[in-house]
């Protein structure tokens, strides 16, 4: 019989909490990262904090130009000092630990990690005094909120010393790192008796609310670390907590020794650390209630306003039951937003309804943070992705179209006029251009397209948008731009790759052509179409549209197949400098001889076809996984992408991109010159498991049919499934996704990686309700269909549409894979598969669907 090793102990409790468990024999490999933002805030104002199972923590507003706290490099915890806001407590007896366990890890503690919709709760106990503690964001304001009752279940009298620490990270993320000390100089702290605590500055940066000009272009708030004890001593310095640079977070001898803190202004940010020291006794059997707050405040208010607004905050946030009242709002806020998607299978895949909150919840934060504050590809360096942003709100329009038109709004803004766009962007800082990929700008219009079918909002495309260069025009020409400058940049229909298409690792390969951003293109047009048609506007245009996916069609099916009958990923061009020649970068203004070097520099083994079994032999997923999806592919085409996808990419753990290079690993040199086979193999785009391209796999499978293997890999990637054969081997959270699962060429095979990633979750909760479920947005109101296994006999799901709730019961009774034999809404059967915006009148709606 297998050992399962160990990886926490980890379940959904009764209420769709995780729970995770561990004591000194049985820890999670990696630290499990739980995200927490502010709600109801734009994405660019809102505040969004980082807490691990093990404590360490990081902490922004807005894109990287608005860090507060950096405890960890989430990533890679072997290279980095556990640093978050820890909270220790000392014995007289000289004994010591903190309210998460980590990072003291004394043999004889556990520790109950509990993370709820919008809260984290850690649950310790050690020498008979019992420590819980609950972290939320409050709604009202900037600030991280620990309420933590300490309770002493001796027959004895205790006095302890409680230090409270909080790594600070104040300004923009990107300078602190890369220009390090002297940018560190710009900021300090000083030791403040009016707020009892320390108030954190940065020289300059973010405005937020503040007034620039009033706060002579200061970074616009101010981090402010307080209690609700009194007399609270302060630190300011690592080594003023920690000591010598030999000890560790783990041994800090202000604590082992118990010190007194010096009190002591920062005067710069090097080793910044905020720790505040204070004095308790509890009683035998005695519990208190401890308010910890680390909160950004305006820079306007505290300087200018006699800290008016702060003082008036701290005195309500400061008083226990005013903080559980907040975080009662918060929990309860949680609950309505998800509530409003439901789904339920009666008697089968139990795993499938906490999952499915939990993927709720992870969408909204990754509508939230998007690249801008990820622990992974170069949070620092991305803020915001053009693709990215459109991509997630795909996921709001459920909840919140109001919000997701506000993102629209937003991106289109990031487009030049001749269609070029800001690949990604910032709140404050120019964005980049210098990143040109073949698809994005094709987002803009299915994001749109999703928009106004949800929302019936037609008038969004009348509203004027201005363009980077200073040009204005209404939002249904950035859409047109969008979808010309991609069939321009292309070869009778084929788009040229430039620097990437969807997978940005693609570099190397600009004139080569991709098959899936012809696919994508292929979608874009037939989208507008329908949005033409529909509106009965740009009729003109229609035709032309129509000629164009004709040819797209007929260059996929004339040149991009293979002899196996699946889709070549890239084709290489005849002269590469001859496509050079004929490309116009328009607005990006990008430098072609410097591509030029960069196609020299991948060798004559690089410039031929990839994906083809005359070339590389490699079968990439991305183009099977769009074939259906796109519209792009009959059946008999799909049939045979799914037979190569079976044969060739299938896995225990889901379906890799392809089968992955391993020239390097196993001692040779590169054959050329391509990014990607740089990668470890099994891992990202040499070989990894992608849940995103999965996802419009699935989609493809539902469309023509292919209930069960739908159903099957739906579930298999579940992470709570996928990760209960070996969770050691999976190692990150097991109840959001991640971007990836290592693939078999990996010696990782089975760990995931990047969790809480942009894309993935989105496109994962779409799947599911649009495709499986079968319950889509259409111009003419809500589709009804269907694609399931044959087990599920009877499957609901709620779901709002145009201001109304709807609840859909469905019945197999005779085990269908596909087809609906008829459906009832509230009594009255209509005909078709679709339920027309007239039945949508701001009632709630029950529909009663009976499969063939």
């Amino acid at each position: 019989m297998k050992t399962v090793r160990k990886n926490g102990d980890f379940e959904f409790n009764e209420y769709d909490e995780v729970v995770i468990k561990e004591d000194i024999n049985n820890k999670t490999r990696e630290p499990w990262l739980m995200l927490l933002a502010r709600r109801e805030q734009k994405p660019t104002d809102a505040l969004c904090w980082g807490l691990t199972n093990n404590g360490t923590a990081f902490a922004r507003i807005g894109t990287q130009e608005g860090d507060i706290v950096n405890g960890f490099v989430h990533e890679d915890p072997y290279k980095t000092r556990m640093l978050g806001p820890y909270t220790y407590f000392f014995e007289e007896t000289g004994s010591y630990f903190t309210n998460t366990w980590y990072p003291t890890l004394n043999r004889e503690q556990e520790l109950i990690t509990t993370y709820g919709f919008g809260y984290v709760k850690y649950s310790t106990k050690y020498n008979d005094i019992s420590v819980n503690t609950t972290c939320f964001v409050p709604d009202d304001f900037d600030a991280m909120v620990q309420i933590i009752k300490v309770k002493n279940n001796s027959d004895r009298d205790k006095k302890l010393s409680m230090f409270s620490v909080n790594p600070i990270n104040i300004g923009d993320a990107r300078e602190i790192q890369f220009s390090g000390f002297n940018t560190l100089m710009m900021g300090g702290a000083i030791v403040d008796k009016d707020v009892n605590g320390t108030v954190w500055r940065y020289g300059y940066g973010r405005e937020f609310e503040s007034d620039g000009e009033k706060i002579n272009y200061m970074f616009g708030k101010v981090v402010v670390h307080t209690s609700s004890l009194k007399n609270n001593q302060c630190a300011t310095r690592y080594d003023e907590f920690v000591g010598h640079h030999s000890n560790t977070m783990a041994n800090p001898q202000a604590v082992v020794d118990n010190w007194e803190l010096p009190n002591r202004d920062a005067h710069e940010l090097c080793s910044a650390l905020s720790t505040l020291k204070n004095e308790l006794t509890l009683n035998a059997g005695e519990e208190r209630e401890i308010v910890l707050v680390t909160l950004c405040s305006s820079t306007e208010d505290y300087y200018l306003n006699k800290k008016r607004d702060l003082k008036n905050y701290l005195n309500d946030i400061l008083q226990p039951t005013n903080a559980w009242a907040k975080f009662n709002q918060v929990k309860e806020g949680w609950s309505k937003k998800i509530a409003m998607l439901q789904i339920d299978v009666h008697g089968l895949d139990q795993e499938l309804k906490p999952s499915y909150k939990w993927l709720q919840y992870q969408c909204e934060m990754v509508a939230l943070l998007n690249r801008m504050k990820s622990r992974f590809h170069s949070g620092f360096e991305y803020g915001y992705g053009f693709r990215d942003i459109l991509q997630d709100l795909l996921a709001l329009l459920p909840y919140s179209p109001k919000q997701a038109k506000e993102l629209i709004l937003f991106t289109a803004k990031q487009m030049f006029s001749d269609g070029f766009v800001y690949h990604n962007f910032f709140v404050s800082a120019e964005g980049n251009k210098d990143f040109v990929t073949a698809d994005d700008p094709l987002w803009l219009v299915y994001a749109t397209c999703e928009y106004i079918k949800e929302s019936g909002d037609f008038a969004i495309l009348d509203i004027s948008v201005p363009y980077i260069d200073n040009r204005e025009d209404t939002l249904l020409n950035h859409l047109i731009v969008a979808v010309e400058k991609v069939y321009r940049c292309s070869d009778q229909g084929l788009p040229y790759m430039l620097m990437a298409d969807w997978n940005d690792d693609l570099s190397g390969l600009f004139t080569h052509t991709s098959t899936m951003a012809a696919q994508q293109l292929y979608k874009a047009l037939n989208d507008l179409i329908d949005l033409f048609n529909v509106k009965k506007i740009r009729l003109d245009l229609v035709e032309k549209y129509k000629e164009w996916t004709r040819s797209i069609k007929n260059s996929v099916e004339k040149r991009c197949i293979d002899e196996k009958g699946h889709y070549i990923r890239a084709l290489a061009p005849e002269d590469y400098k001859q496509v050079l020649n004929s490309l116009d970068m328009g607005l990006s203004k990008l430098d072609l001889t410097e591509i030029e070097d960069e196609i020299k520099g991948i060798g004559e083994n690089g410039l031929k076809d990839m994906g083809s079994s005359k070339t590389d032999g490699f079968t990439f997923f991305e183009p099977i996984a769009w074939s259906g999806f796109s519209g792009i592919a009959d059946k008999s085409r799909f049939d045979k992408c799914k037979k190569s996808c079976e044969e060739d990419l299938e896995d225990v753990y889901g379906i890799s991109i392809c089968q992955g290079d391993r020239v390097m690993v196993e001692g040779g040199l590169p054959e050329d010159g391509q990014a990607w086979k740089r990668n470890a193999p099994g891992k990202k785009e040499n070989g990894g498991e992608f849940r995103h391209l999965e996802s419009w796999y699935i989609a493809s499978l539902c469309k023509f049919g292919y209930g069960e293997e739908a159903h099957d890999l739906y579930i298999k990637t579940l992470p709570s499934v996928c990760s209960k054969d070996d969770p050691y081997q999976y190692a990150v959270e097991r109840f959001v996704y991640p971007e990836y699962c290592s693939g078999p060429a990996s010696n990782d095979h089975g760990k995931a990686g990047h969790t809480w990633l942009t894309g993935t979750a989105p496109t994962r909760l779409g799947v599911l309700i649009d495709w499986i479920y079968g319950v889509r947005r259409a111009y003419d109101g809500l589709i009804i269909d269907p694609c399931v296994t044959s087990k599920w006999k009877k499957f609901s799901a709620v779901r709002q549409y145009r201001g109304c709730r709807v609840t859909i019961n469905f019945e197999n009774p005779n085990g269908s894979n596909k087809g609906v034999k008829s459906i009832n809404v509230n009594g009255k059967k209509i005909e078709g598969y679709t339920i027309p915006n007239s039945y949508f009148s701001g009632r709630d709606l029950l529909v009663e669907v009976v499969m063939v």
